[in-house]
């Protein structure tokens, strides 16, 4: 009798699991399904107020800044500038100086780029976390919200378009900052009849856009954004497309008489770090749209990152969440390998500044982890697995072939550089894994007014 009741309470609590788990699994679909139809009818609405028109001579870039960011934006927007000039385009960038964040210095510098026009933008009260706040085109912030208007398409002038945000309770982080730029200056723009550039490319502020056929011989002169926008123009029907990711240790260096961080390829990377460089984009799992490179149609990279910032105002890897997105909306996208951004990394013996020190780079992938253990919670890891990995690397095993070529290709292939790739393999797994233990105790809080302010 009493092993009988043993089974039946077994039986009662195995199936009580069962269906928490599948009312969880319900939840998450309709949480995904809610975020997608909203990002579906932004994308409707913005073509219903351009007419599916759009400017094609010109490029919209976006980036939100914060501190640091000085050491970086010297040389990166002026060789963007660069690059679209000599693709015959001209550029409205938008750089959003985050949380009273402020690089005057940075700024004057811009006004030396020929043909260049430099627009000052402020941000009014930001009202919670999850508001855009209004835009105006003087520091008191009076007046009619500032809308960008359409211009003659002979005007030969490239724009900086600087939003200052002002620092508030609500501000901190770079979500809040993308929040007020999509979610108040663009849509606001557009509804005003403003007929924005067809093609927005996302970048953080030291991303560079380079060629590289494969991971060892990078072209430090060519043009990775004409490359990306030729292919953007010879396919059509792709809507979104982003670029290889390429970590880099970046070093002082003096240009122009300005010190600025720039990346050296031959430096040493971490461990997990090296790792995602090599199979990013190319496995299943790594095929996340990084942040600091990602170019597609304004109507779909606006609508996503609306949605983003106002429904996820502590979001830290808005890239993952809109590569999620993009693919349960339909959106047609790809990444492009012939083109790396370049993204930061510390080194291996870099510290973090806090009292309690530890290293970076893995803080780094601490932020990271943290942040998609949230949208496996809200989305669930049977939505997100095929697009970001958060397990075993299986195709480690099951494409061995065609991941030892990349491990190989163009290097050293004698045993000894082999034995230390595969040390190196394992303690990428290892680190990893003891990161995800830890994230996964304490994941992002996205929503709500405990959602954190991060950067």
């Amino acid at each position: 009798m009493l092993l009988n009741s043993f089974f039946k309470t077994s039986d009662e609590s195995i199936n009580l699991l069962k269906e928490e788990k599948t009312t969880l699994r319900e939840k998450q679909n309709k949480t995904l399904e809610a975020d997608v139809k909203s990002v579906l009818d932004y994308r409707a609405w913005i073509q219903a107020k351009t007419n599916c028109t759009f400017d094609s001579n010109r490029i919209l870039g976006i980036v939100a800044a914060t501190k640091g960011a000085e050491n970086y934006l010297p040389y990166t927007i002026p060789k963007i500038i660069q690059q679209i000039s000599e693709i015959g385009m001209m550029a409205d960038i938008i750089i959003g100086l985050n949380n009273g964040f402020e690089c005057p210095t940075v700024i004057d510098r811009f006004t030396l780029i020929q043909n260049i026009q430099i627009i000052h933008l402020y941000t009014g009260e930001k009202l919670a976390n999850n508001i855009p706040a209004p835009i105006f085109d003087n520091i008191m912030c009076q007046g009619k919200p500032y809308c960008f208007a359409n211009i003659d398409p002979k005007q030969c002038r490239h724009r900086i378009f600087v939003v200052h945000q002002k620092q508030g309770q609500y501000s901190a982080g770079k979500i809040r900052v993308l929040g007020d730029i999509y979610g108040s200056l663009l849509l606001k723009s557009i509804e005003d009849g403003w007929i924005p550039p067809a093609i927005l490319v996302t970048f953080d502020a030291e991303s560079q856009f380079l060629v590289a056929h494969n991971d060892s011989v990078i072209d430090l002169e060519s043009n990775g954004l004409k490359l990306i926008l030729n292919q953007l123009q010879t396919h059509p029907e792709i809507d979104i497309l982003g670029t290889r990711n390429k970590f880099a240790v970046y070093q002082n260096t003096i240009l122009d008489g300005i010190e600025v961080l720039l990346p050296d390829f031959s430096a040493e990377l971490p461990p997990i770090q090296w790792f995602i460089d090599i199979v990013h984009g190319r496995f299943s799992g790594f095929q996340c749209k990084w942040g600091g490179g990602t170019f597609g149609k304004t109507d779909v990279i606006v609508s996503l990152l609306v949605v983003i910032s106002i429904n996820y105002p502590g979001i830290r890897t808005e890239d993952t969440q809109l590569t999620i997105l993009a693919k349960y909306a339909g959106f047609i996208g790809d990444i492009f390998l012939d083109v790396i951004s370049t993204n930061r990394t510390p080194s291996t013996t870099d510290m973090t500044t806090e009292q309690l020190q530890k290293k970076a780079w893995v803080e780094q992938i601490y932020r990271w982890l943290a942040s998609v253990e949230g949208l496996k919670l809200l989305y669930g890891e049977h939505n997100i697995k095929m697009l970001v990995n958060h397990g075993f690397p299986w195709f480690t095993l099951t494409s061995p072939i065609t991941f030892v070529k990349l491990l190989f290709e163009n290097r050293s292939t004698n045993f000894y550089e082999f034995i230390n790739k595969i040390k190196l393999i394992a303690l990428s797994f290892l680190y990893y894994q003891k990161i995800k233990s830890h994230t996964s105790k304490s994941p992002d809080i996205l929503q709500g007014t405990k959602a954190k302010a991060y950067w």
